[in-house]
């Protein structure tokens, strides 16, 4: 594994430079390393040292200065092997369900909040998604009538979305007709997964329908297209403007940056494609050349024991992990357990 060539003293050394250079994002010096190693090893050693950290490319020295900065290399056997998480405080956690608490009973709403409240306690860019393809299935479906010939379609996602819409029908339609077509929908369709509801599908329960399949054709329809409509994944983005407080992107960068956070599809491509548990993207592993210089930390929030969707903050390279990572991890679970709460898992 990456890191296993390097001895005790170097793996300390780097992550006393990643530490100051992510405190204060500036290069870090052979001087400033003695203090901080408590005058345990001579700077004699330590410059020795740097530069062969630098040779096996963990460190790089910006052209106009003395010191060091860690490259993404470092980073990444930063976040893998050598950095210490700082537990979350009592006082943090109660912050965080308090930002959260005030979307009781509405999950979309509490979507909303929670991508607000993440990038306010990280100072970072927060991005959440609503679940898409396997996470996404459908709880509940309902046929209401608005009117002789009109009738308002009610889908209601695992993750508490709902989305309506309203069909009108060739003729007038009898409260029989609806409840038959309400009670097909909920047999046919209820608990299945967004992405297993195909045209073949709706056809085949209107065939079962016999002779009122026919009229009840617009509902179907109309109930077709809101499950397309439910499984493209949402996406919340907040916080992007905290981005353009970090001298770390010049103003050409962070516009790149930004537009690249309006996208939304692509947003939720690349969270989708993530693999699940916590991970964190570093720059050009993303492979996106406008996340350069950016990290990504993500992780799921889950529901009913199922992962359900993503929740994430990017910033600059030279973010602080230590504390960002288990902010963020608490702030999935208390998402889930919201809404677990909300939904009460009918699933």
């Amino acid at each position: 594994m990456a890191g296993m060539e390097l001895g005790e003293r170097k793996q300390k050394i780097l992550t006393a430079v990643i530490d100051a250079y992510i405190r204060t994002g500036e290069p870090v010096g052979s001087k400033a390393l003695v203090e901080m190693l408590d005058n345990a090893v001579s700077s004699a050693t330590i410059r020795n040292e740097m530069a062969e950290l630098s040779a096996m490319g963990y460190l790089e020295q910006p052209h106009t200065s003395a010191g060091r900065i860690p490259t993404a290399k470092a980073f990444r056997l930063y976040i893998d092997r050598l950095m210490r998480r700082q537990p979350l405080s009592e006082a943090d956690r109660k912050g965080i369900d308090s930002l959260l608490s005030g979307a009781s009973g509405d999950p979309e709403r509490l979507i909303e909040e929670a991508s607000q409240a993440l990038a306010q306690a990280t100072g970072c860019a927060a991005v959440t998604t609503t679940p898409a393809g396997q996470a996404a299935y459908i709880r509940r479906i309902e046929v209401l009538r608005a009117s002789p010939r009109m009738a308002a379609l009610l889908l209601m996602t695992g993750s508490g979305v709902l989305r309506t819409r309203v069909c009108r029908f060739g003729q007038d339609i009898d409260d029989e007709t609806l409840e038959r077509l309400s009670k097909a929908l909920s047999a046919s369709f209820s608990g299945a997964e967004l992405s297993e509801v195909g045209l073949p599908q709706v056809q085949s329960l209107m065939a079962a329908l016999g002779e009122s399949g026919l009229l009840c054709a617009p509902a179907l329809t109309a109930f077709y297209e809101l499950v397309q409509e439910s499984a493209e994944a949402e996406v919340r983005l907040a916080g992007q403007l905290n981005l353009l407080r970090y001298p770390d992107y010049d103003p050409g960068r962070a516009r790149e940056l930004l537009d690249f956070l309006a996208q939304r599809e692509l947003l939720s491509g690349l969270f989708s494609a993530m693999p699940l548990g916590l991970r964190v993207v570093l720059g050009s592993e993303s492979e996106r050349p406008e996340l350069d210089g950016s990290s990504i930390i993500a992780t799921q929030y889950t529901l009913g024991g199922r992962p359900d969707g993503s929740i994430g903050i990017i910033g600059p390279l030279r973010m602080n992990y230590s504390a960002a990572i288990p902010r963020l991890e608490y702030f999935a679970s208390a998402v889930g357990r919201l809404l677990n709460e909300i939904l009460g898992d009918g699933r």
